[in-house]
């Protein structure tokens, strides 16, 4: 029996985040070999991720708004083009601290379009009961580019030479590109090979794109969108710290070869993989199996994230390397268990607005990615002690998860007086 075509169209967009990825990681895994062959230390690298996150911060919500609004297909398939012709020029960085900057911001600018976008496309395709583990298995290849750019890109510096891992990764973006443009559509009724049974299932248990009262900048300032922005910006802070400069501490602080850094640095980036497909299964199954909406997607969650503290503290002071690493993994699993989940909520707050929300949460989440690779490498420059960006990730995930668990209430959005049946809706949340 065939898949039905909004299952192969989110395994397309899994890939594409894959890619997406794999060009915003394969700076951080070349890093220790780039910064011997062009003489920048570990403040100007942690100066270069974060003119990556600026520029992947600025578009997020107006490119949720824009893939709201227009063809999201189309949109998809801009940010693919304009991030994989940026990774391609990367190499033209070596000749000013400056240009790198540059080209850097505009990968990143390109790819903020992207994951806002996926929420969007998926908002039309995806029955709501479906939903969480379709948005996480879309972003889900997240990690398993990661996964696959560690050993790739360690292989390609060491057989080749550094500019060629971006050469390669921009080869990989163009092909997904042609195969996007070949198969997707924006809604289920304009793809031909979607059947009559697959859009009747779509459209009856699809969220109503219906606005809520008022407008969309009265929504974002409503405070569940805030909230949910603020837990999500905490839980990023650390997935971020640990995304750019693993590999360094992996060669630098722990003492493995570039090598066996790139096949270790797949460990915490499988468990990513295996931690934002189940936060997303996990809220549908609950949701399914009768618990409310506040626990299915936002509470259970919490306590996953709260689990991640003392695990990403014992990494930072265990003596043992490849403990260590355990506790990386485990502390990515837990982690993106209940960031994924985050990713669910947009389209209960408020379908129509699914791809700004989702935008605006995603922006505020890679504001503190940042500065936090920034900061990272300041401090670790300055002391050449690792404790403390870890003591910061940990005390950040606190503050995500109490807030996660206690203060989002992922319900329709009300902005004008609400009536008496909103309101029985939220104590109910409220109760579950």
């Amino acid at each position: 029996m065939a898949w039905p075509v909004r299952y192969k169209l989110v395994g397309l967009l899994a890939t594409g985040s894959m890619i997406n990825y794999a060009d915003r990681v394969n700076i951080s895994v070349a890093a220790p070999v780039m910064m011997a062959a062009l003489g920048w230390d570990e403040a100007r690298f942690g100066l270069i991720f974060s003119a990556f996150l600026l520029g992947y911060t600025l578009l997020q919500f107006p490119g949720g708004v824009i893939a709201d609004r227009w063809n999201t297909c189309r949109v998809i398939a801009l940010a693919c083009a304009g991030f994989s012709l940026f990774t391609a020029l990367t190499p033209l960085g070596a000749l000013a601290f400056g240009l790198m900057l540059l080209i850097r911001f505009c990968v990143g600018l390109f790819e903020s379009v992207s994951f806002p976008a996926y929420a969007a496309l998926n908002a039309r395709w995806i029955p709501r009961y479906e939903y969480g583990r379709a948005q996480t298995i879309s972003l889900s290849g997240s990690h398993l580019g990661q996964a696959v750019a560690y050993p790739l890109t360690a292989w390609l510096v060491s057989t080749f030479s550094w500019p060629t891992v971006f050469y390669v990764n921009a080869l990989i973006g163009g092909i997904w590109l042609v195969a996007w443009l070949s198969f997707a559509t924006n809604t289920p009724a304009e793809h031909p090979r979607v059947s009559a049974a697959e859009r009747r299932e779509i459209e009856m248990h699809a969220a109503p794109r219906t606005a809520p009262s008022g407008s969309l900048w009265e929504v974002l300032r409503s405070p569940q969108v805030l909230l949910l922005s603020l837990a999500y910006l905490c839980v990023v802070y650390g997935l971020w710290m640990i995304i750019l400069w693993l590999p360094t501490y992996l060669v630098s602080a722990r003492g493995f070869s570039v090598q066996t850094m790139g096949w270790l640095g797949i460990i915490p980036t499988i468990a990513g993989f295996a931690g934002v497909v189940s936060g997303g299964t996990l809220s549908d199954v609950l949701l399914r199996c009768g618990y409310g909406t506040r626990f299915a997607r936002a509470q259970a969650p919490a306590l996953c994230v709260l689990l991640g503290v003392p695990v990403i503290l014992a990494a930072a002071f265990v003596p043992w390397r490849e403990l260590s690493v355990a506790c990386l993994s485990l502390y990515m699993f837990l982690a993106n268990l209940g960031g994924g989940a985050c990713w669910a909520i947009p389209v209960e707050l408020s379908p129509k607005h699914v791809g700004a929300i989702s935008g605006f949460m995603n922006g505020a989440g890679n504001l503190a990615g940042i500065f936090g690779p920034m900061s990272a490498g300041f401090l670790v420059a300055a002391t050449g002690n690792w404790t403390f960006p870890f003591l910061a990730i940990a005390a950040l995930l606190s503050v995500a998860g109490l807030v996660f668990y206690f203060l989002v209430v992922p319900v329709p959005i009300e902005i004008a007086a609400r009536a008496p049946e909103a309101e029985a809706a939220v104590r109910v949340a409220d109760s579950t």
